[in-house]
């Protein structure tokens, strides 16, 4: 595969080995005379570029990035693609105009994004920034970095990974969980019968809100087993709706401080039909700056519900485009293995079906490069990446995976969903790589891209285990 030089890092001293800690959880030696800057492409609509408000959400991202990344800005039109197969950046921001979201155009990003190079996986981990107004777009793209220590549930999560955490479950009438820094989780049966004002409530301040149940374009249904409110889009706000016997009349939501949404399970709840539907009023009213959702009707879930496998089961691993983009290209291996596999291991029909409703469906709104990880916590295994290299000009990888929890070591704290759990092992590589050859632990069936190495669980053994690989 041939990259373009721009990401091809140049290193001054021979046989380096230099240390960077991430994360207690990850730590990757990083090769410390790597000067190059990976790329960063604003792809925007016309309509986006020639409108003097709008235009402002691509200045404001081009001079947020000018010093950490190369940034480049691209019209979105025929060969928008073919620019972006030039530059091949790590991230790639979308701006468009409300109506300009369409479920077709995030098809043609999902799969343009793969096309950059020979192989079926994506090439770059992207986002998509639109709004109800270009105010909404600009608030989205000056985000600043957060640490996520806060998190609100409208369905079970793993709240031991969170200071500050309140869970509603949808499943569960009555039950609520109760998560304070320093303590341990509180659970009781003592929460509303109808949550709709609770919900809102926790969400001003709070950074994470994950809800599942039915919805639409245009409502959420906050109970699912049990009769309970909704959040409701309409007439350019948002709205609480409680249940009839609940005597409480409908109410306008606001709520403050920047915050994501992962709408796991939801049906429809990403999709942009017209501007006052329910993922541009959440932007706009409950300030979220990144949202993810599908854009059709879910039946399978393993797009919507495994983000939070990489997500919050991983604290400080992942940021979550990065989770999103790990998500995906599991799903994406998963098919290549199945196109691969003798007739009699291939995977269930009603499986591969699911895996291709769930391909190209799922949404992701805000800026791709936000730094947004969990607070660094020790999870279920460390994940190591060092680098070295040698006088020829080739690196040496080595990927060491240590389990911290002997056979549970993999298992999901909290597997509530659809297609929860058996995620492969992730790790982005800090640069693109080419020419790469495994030297050690071939027996784990890794898949190692220019950007990415991806390891199935099934292969891995209980104890320490290293891959070792060589690239240029």
């Amino acid at each position: 595969m041939n990259l373009p030089t721009l990401f091809v890092s140049s290193f001054k001293r021979v046989a380096l080995r230099a240390a960077l800690i991430l994360c207690a959880t990850t730590c990757v030696v990083a090769l410390a005379d790597d000067s190059a800057k990976q790329g960063y492409a604003i792809v925007a609509t016309q309509s986006v570029l020639d409108d003097a408000d709008w235009a402002k959400v691509v200045d404001s991202l081009r001079d947020k990035y000018a010093d950490e990344f190369d940034v480049a800005v691209v019209a979105w039109d025929d060969s928008a693609f073919d620019r972006l197969k030039e530059l091949f950046p790590k991230y790639a921001c979308f701006v468009v105009k409300p109506e300009e979201a369409t479920k077709e155009r995030l098809a043609t990003i999902w799969q343009g994004t793969r096309a950059l190079d020979d192989d079926p996986y994506g090439d770059v981990i992207f986002g998509i920034i639109t709004g109800y107004d270009a105010g909404d777009a600009l608030r989205m793209a000056q985000v600043k970095p957060m640490t996520v220590e806060s998190a609100v549930g409208a369905t079970s999560i793993a709240s031991k990974y969170f200071k500050n955490c309140i869970i509603y479950d949808e499943l569960k009438k009555n039950l609520k969980r109760v998560k304070e820094a320093g303590k341990e989780e509180v659970v009781t049966n003592d929460g509303p019968d109808d949550t709709t004002r609770a919900i809102a409530d926790a969400l001003d301040g709070t950074q994470l809100f994950v809800t599942s149940g039915h919805a639409s374009e245009r409502n959420w249904s906050i109970g699912y087993s049990y009769v309970n409110g909704f959040f409701v889009a309409n007439d350019g706000e948002l709205f609480g709706v409680p249940s009839k016997n609940s005597g409480e009349e409908p109410f306008s939501i606001k709520a403050g401080g920047s915050k994501i949404h992962i709408a796991s399970g939801n049906c429809l709840l990403g999709d942009i039909d017209n501007p006052c539907c329910m993922a541009l009023m959440m932007v706009r009213h409950a300030n979220v700056d990144m949202l993810v959702g599908y854009v059709v009707t879910t039946w399978f879930g393993y797009m919507g519900w495994g983000v939070q496998d990489y997500y919050i089961e991983q604290p400080g691993r992942f940021t979550v485009a990065e989770a999103v983009y790990a998500n995906n290209q599991a799903l994406l291996n998963l098919l290549e293995s199945d196109d691969a596999a003798p007739e009699a291991e291939k995977l269930p029909a009603m499986r591969r079906e699911g895996l291709l409703h769930d391909r190209d469906v799922v949404a992701i709104y805000g800026d791709p490069a936000w730094q947004n990880a969990l607070a660094v916590q020790e999870s279920g295994w460390n994940q190591t990446l060092e680098s070295e290299k040698a006088e020829d000009g080739s690196i040496t990888w080595t990927l060491t995976i240590e389990p911290n929890r002997g056979d549970k070591s993999f298992d999901l704290i909290d597997p509530n969903g659809s297609e929860r759990s058996n995620r492969p092992i992730f790790q982005i590589l800090p640069q693109r790589v080419k020419d790469v050859k495994i030297i050690e632990g071939q027996e784990c069936g890794a898949t190692i891209t220019d950007d990415f190495v991806l390891i199935p669980l099934k292969n891995l053994p209980k104890d320490k285990f290293s891959l070792k690989f060589t690239s240029k």
